[in-house]
């Protein structure tokens, strides 16, 4: 048996510290790259669904698109208006259809109170039966996907007579 000092003891840790130092390095080099490619992949995966849901909303819209082209050439080759207009409203049925079941719905705001997050004035009507600040007129409706508000329903909203004006105040631009 080889008796070992205390220096070539301490020569031998640091040997054994040095290599567990490098296997620690590498792991944690290979982790910085794993994570990389991890990011990398995340963020073409998040393209191609982002490509994707494109791809899905235009298949499912181009029906409809095919059928206003019908309706378009038929209206030359065909002087039933009565017919015509109930082919556009069979289109706009189908097109509301798609768009709901794309999850896009739209919502009524007539009687609410008015709400700056649903709701764009584009008037106010002098009003006595109707409270201060409610919807008494849709102009056209608000439109929400989930939770999340992409058009506000333009309204016109009721303000309390002032001195015996009826007229409507236009805010519009």
């Amino acid at each position: 048996m080889e008796k070992k000092g205390p220096v070539t003891r301490l020569k031998e840790e640091v040997v054994k510290k040095d290599e567990e130092i490098k296997t620690f390095k590498d792991r944690y080099l290979r982790a910085l790259a794993d994570l990389d490619n991890y990011r990398k992949r995340m963020e073409r995966e998040y393209e191609n669904m982002r490509q994707y849901s494109q791809v899905e909303f235009f298949r499912k819209i181009i029906p409809v698109l095919d059928s206003f082209d019908r309706a378009v050439n038929d209206v030359s080759t065909d002087s039933n208006t009565e017919n015509y207009a109930q082919g556009v409203e069979m289109i706009y049925r189908q097109l509301r259809d798609t768009l709901r079941s794309m999850g896009l719905e739209e919502f009524s705001s007539l009687g609410e109170i008015f709400d700056p997050a649903r709701h764009e004035a584009v008037a106010t009507v002098v009003s006595d039966d109707k409270p201060e600040n409610t919807v008494v007129e849709e102009v056209s409706k608000g439109y929400v996907i989930r939770d999340r508000i992409i058009k506000p329903a333009k309204v016109l909203v009721s303000k309390q007579d002032e001195g015996g004006n009826k007229d409507v105040e236009d805010n519009r631009d």
